[in-house]
């Protein structure tokens, strides 16, 4: 007896041996689990709380969202197949605020159109200089049939074939900004430079007001400058390599990222002080180079509805095309006594960005 009751001892000792490493396991396993949204919710609310006011979120805010989602096979595949598979809904979690909040997917849908009131179409593109050729452009807006055109980053080549290719619309082209309108040109507005640590520097946008059935609107047309140039700076010789070396963390290389999302702020802000003071309905319209979740977007722009937002479905990602693009930047706002019909990215390759469109109602006046 002595003798069976040593061998189960030993056999028991053995198997609680063997249960140590696995139970250990499993409590890692179910730490990432629920670690892992907890880390998207600090992500999310870093991009929306903080956002451009600090380099390391700044650069985040840029990055494929997509990338955020590395994890959630792996945990789920683990958790399947070795437990504790009660945490699976720490997964399912994970996938709402993936998809949701941190990406954007919208389920909006068209609304019904009132009886009585204005209709317009507003198109918004980017045209990357006109790159892929003014014809293409011009096909994809005849295409779109708008009412009311802008584009930006254009060069001073595009303005006559543009024109020439859109006849029956009122036509501005200043700088890197064109508006074609059927609907008479009020006014044209060019701001001055605003003063930015200590240096002048252009305000990057335009303010058309137009005469529609409906009464004036003012409209903004705006690109302020793109985050590419100090986040390659940032990037230098590859991601890997710069956080190897410790480049990535030292000063000059993140106060380039600062000094360009602090300018990009405050030409956001410019553009956002000058419409609060109009006498008129506002649309504002263009590259914003504010992506998804950004604290600047909802800052600046908080009060205004988001086309997409409102009246858009997917992801709506605009740039970059034309291959696959991850980021939605390109945007059509809308103040008090605007509502957002329909809202749509348009398909067709042209340029760097896509077009954005939106249908939008207007009271009439009196009406």
């Amino acid at each position: 007896m002595s003798g069976g009751g040593a061998i189960h001892r030993l056999m028991s000792d053995r198997g609680a041996a063997a249960r140590k490493p696995i139970g250990f396991w499993r409590r890692v396993v179910g730490i990432l689990a629920i670690g892992y949204p907890v880390a998207l919710l600090i992500v999310i609310l870093g991009f929306r709380l903080i956002g451009e006011r600090w380099w390391i979120t700044t650069v985040g805010l840029y990055l494929p969202r997509v990338g955020f989602a590395l994890p959630l096979p792996v945990l789920t595949s683990v958790l399947l197949l070795a437990g504790p598979r009660r945490l699976l809904i720490s997964q399912a979690v994970a996938g709402l605020l993936l998809l949701f909040p941190l990406m954007g997917l919208r389920l909006s849908g068209a609304a019904a159109s009132t009886p009585g009131a204005f209709h317009l179409r507003v198109l918004s593109y980017n045209i990357d200089s006109g790159e892929y050729g003014t014809d293409a452009i011009l096909a994809q807006l005849r295409a779109a049939d708008p009412d009311l055109i802008l584009l930006q980053e254009t060069l001073a080549g595009n303005g006559e074939p543009l024109k020439a290719g859109l006849p029956g619309y009122a036509f501005d082209a200043r700088g890197q900004f064109i508006l074609a309108s059927r609907y008479p040109i009020e006014e044209v507005f060019v701001p001055p430079r605003i003063l930015h640590n200590g240096e002048l520097r252009s305000a990057r946008f335009i303010r058309y007001r137009l005469a529609t059935p409906a009464g004036s609107i003012q409209v903004y047309n705006v690109h302020p400058p793109s985050p590419r140039d100090a986040l390659d700076e940032l990037h230098g010789a590859g991601l890997r390599s710069e956080i190897a070396s410790g480049r990535i963390f030292r000063t000059e290389a993140a106060s380039q990222v600062i000094e360009n999302s602090s300018l990009r702020v405050a030409q956001l802000q410019e553009i956002a002080d000058d419409s609060r003071r109009s006498a008129y309905p506002v649309l504002i319209a263009g590259d914003t180079n504010l992506p998804h979740l950004s604290w600047a977007l909802a800052h600046c722009f908080g009060d205004y509805q988001d086309g997409f937002t409102v009246a858009g479905s997917g992801f709506g990602y605009t740039f970059p095309a034309p291959k696959h693009p991850w980021m939605r930047i390109d945007r059509v706002f809308a103040g008090a006594g605007f509502r957002f019909l329909t809202f749509v990215v348009s398909e067709a390759r042209a340029s760097d960005h896509l077009a954005v469109m939106a249908d939008l109602e207007l009271s009439v006046k009196g009406s």
